[in-house]
């Protein structure tokens, strides 16, 4: 596909690699692929100056939108710069008529939402009607920089619950598939970072540094992004991202 600003696929190849190619436009996005199994997407209300759609538009068509054009929106549209009480109606038509599917993909968006209480008092909600046997780690981490003492009683169950699963490593050792394995390292380290923004009790920062010198690379790049701390992980692959254009 070649219909496309140039400045846009500019925009693609500088923040995930010179081999970023157009592959679908939609009506919300443009989608590339950037490697053999590399994808990535940039919403068009940032890529395009001036992009923009009214919430009567929205409040109009979503009724008739399929499941795949509303997530499309969704998670798009969160990602816009600016906000307005336009936007607040937006996403009040959202959360209004959806699911999970699409609510988790703006989660970190309806913190923008001017009526922040309704926000949280939403998302716990959600988490306490989960029932899809995983984490709901987008609410969670929307919480987490909502920062509401509220929510600790709804992620403190998962804290639990992983805290307990990471306690087969010593066990049975590291597993071959860090991302996918029976040890949720990802999911404790994002539950904890968020229980540490929301109470900021040492328990759970402490929890996070016992994996800043994990024998695996991942898992130490995690452990320092759950705490934003630019140890010696970090700051490698951030060399090797300015470096290439990409994390290795």
């Amino acid at each position: 596909m070649s219909d496309i600003d140039p400045e846009v696929l500019a925009q693609a190849k500088r923040d995930y690699g010179e081999n970023c190619e157009l592959v679908k436009l939609t009506e919300w996005s443009y989608q590339f692929k950037c490697g053999e199994k590399s994808f990535c997407r940039i919403s068009r209300f940032i890529a395009e100056k001036g992009f923009a759609v009214s919430a009567s538009e929205i409040r109009r068509r979503w009724p008739a939108m399929d499941h795949r054009e509303r997530i499309d929106f969704a998670c798009n549209f969160q990602a816009k710069e600016t906000w307005t009480t336009n936007d607040d109606e937006i996403l009040d038509v959202i959360m209004s008529d959806g699911d999970d599917d699409i609510w988790s993909g703006c989660a970190l968006g309806m913190l923008r939402h001017s009526n922040r209480n309704r926000v949280v008092e939403f998302l716990i909600e959600r988490i306490g009607l989960n029932e899809s046997g995983h984490a709901p780690l987008n609410y969670i981490q929307a919480l987490g920089l909502a920062g509401d003492r509220r929510a600790t009683e709804v992620i403190r169950p998962y804290y639990d619950k992983f805290s307990k699963a990471m306690e087969a490593e010593a066990v049975s050792g590291i597993p071959d598939d860090i991302y996918w394995g029976p040890i949720p390292y990802f999911s404790f380290l994002c539950v904890a970072a968020d229980l540490f923004r929301i109470e900021g009790a040492k328990e759970y920062e402490q929890a996070i540094k016992r994996y800043f010198d994990h024998s695996n690379e991942q898992v130490r790049w995690w452990a320092e992004h759950a705490l934003d701390f630019k140890g010696p992980t970090t700051l490698k692959r951030n060399a090797e991202y300015a470096r290439t254009g990409r994390f290795p």
